[in-house]
């Protein structure tokens, strides 16, 4: 994948990186006893799930005879991939979709804050893990590109990996920084679920237009 592809991958990754759901579940998780033990079975379960999510979808399209690596291919799946975000951004605009961040699951984050106040346990932290980062569409866009632009498997394995990372930022960083001062971590994850809560949908707005416009011009330009 170009440095221009690679660019577009992480503007995707970061239009989910914010998701109201996982911030209401890691502040739980910090609230606790044990949170660096919690953490690390969130980060680590929801990881997993996400990229074993995303090999499985790259891998199947390996294997249905697309034409990976074309600049047709890419010029395509760019355009389709900016339409799409382009469309989620317009119903966000008109009042169709609710101002949640882009592809972030529907559950309320309050449903996991109270769950997890309730069964503050390693297995409830491995089960939020895959259960607050669900694929949404900016995922499921940035795998089409996956895709296009990479013709085998172990390639786009890479791609996948710079994906999840980008998108589990905030959490890997929380657990970082809960590893030496939990305090300081559950502090800062407070101040930006009360920033997000004040500018979701403007964040939305602004990732929306701004990524599909550019896939859908550089695509253009790519066909």
């Amino acid at each position: 994948m170009g440095a221009l592809a690679t660019v577009e991958l992480i503007a995707l990754a970061l239009a989910t990186a914010i998701r109201p759901t996982s911030l209401a579940a890691v502040y739980a998780l910090l609230s606790s006893a044990v949170p660096r033990r919690l953490m690390s079975a969130y980060v680590l379960a929801g990881l997993t799930f996400t990229i074993a999510f995303g090999l499985l979808v790259v891998g199947v399209f390996n294997g249905a005879s697309i034409q990976s690596g074309s600049s047709k291919t890419k010029g395509i799946a760019e355009i389709g991939g900016g339409i799409l975000a382009l469309s989620f951004g317009v119903l966000v605009l008109i009042g169709r979709v609710g101002g949640r961040l882009a592809g972030d699951a529907p559950t309320a984050p309050g449903r996991w804050s109270r769950m997890l106040d309730r069964h503050l346990t390693v297995r409830s932290a491995a089960v939020a893990g895959p259960a607050t980062h669900v694929p949404g569409l900016f995922y499921l866009i940035a795998l089409n590109l996956i895709v296009s632009h990479q013709p085998h498997v172990l390639r786009g394995l890479l791609d996948i990996l710079i994906y999840n990372a980008v998108w589990f930022a905030l959490p890997i960083a929380a657990l970082a920084v809960c590893i030496v001062e939990p305090t300081a971590a559950q502090s800062a994850v407070k101040a930006i679920q009360a920033w997000t809560a004040r500018h979701a949908r403007a964040i939305t707005l602004v990732v929306s237009f701004a990524a599909g416009g550019t896939l859908v011009i550089h695509g253009a330009l790519t066909i």
